[in-house]
């Protein structure tokens, strides 16, 4: 063969291996899970969900996952307010229930459960109806939102409390309900 061409042939051969490998080395960055530390604890970040900077000094972490159909997202947020603050789980509780109304603007009735089957003991809450965050934090009832779940999580680390929170539209919560536990109980 001809320098020339010999060298032809190889650049050749070599684009072929690029064609053939860009779709294995694609498929091996799609599967290695990010993870993600909070108090050096590490639990893997879903797929799907879009990591964006802290909106405060309070929040470890906040993630985004579209909602359906120009739906809402549904939005992640981890908190940590420093070792042995951040209140009880109760006074939480207490707090994000008052955040709900139903539609005649009674109070909702909640679902809360302990978990201990995990690395840290649990504290998971869920409140249904018309969401009306930060309320008696200068929010006003304009920014009231009906249909939204929040499902709640105090983790109690040796290190200190770190609070949970995926709250959306009803149905786009309820799709991430899994995978949001998954992520919390995956902590190690």
């Amino acid at each position: 063969m001809m320098p020339s061409l010999r060298s032809s042939v190889r650049q050749a051969a070599l684009a072929v291996c690029l064609v053939v490998a860009a779709p294995v080395s694609a498929v091996r960055a799609q599967s290695a899970a990010a993870t993600a530390t909070f108090l050096d604890y590490r639990t893997a970040v879903p797929a799907g969900w879009t990591a964006s900077s802290p909106s405060s000094s309070m929040r470890l972490a906040e993630y985004r996952v579209p909602g359906a159909n120009g739906a809402a997202p549904v939005e992640i947020v981890v908190y940590f307010f420093g070792p042995g603050q951040g209140g009880t789980p109760e006074a939480n509780l207490a707090r994000w229930k008052s955040q709900f109304s139903n539609p005649d603007g009674s109070p909702v009735a909640g679902l809360v459960r302990r978990d201990s089957t995990g690395a840290f003991p649990l504290t998971i809450a869920e409140y249904r109806g018309t969401y009306a965050r930060g309320v008696g934090m200068g929010s006003s009832a304009s920014e009231a939102r009906p249909g939204h779940l929040l499902l709640a999580v105090v983790a109690e680390t040796p290190r200190g409390t770190l609070f949970f929170q995926c709250f959306g539209p009803m149905a786009a919560v309820e799709a991430q309900r899994a995978t949001y536990l998954q992520f919390v109980k995956g902590l190690r």
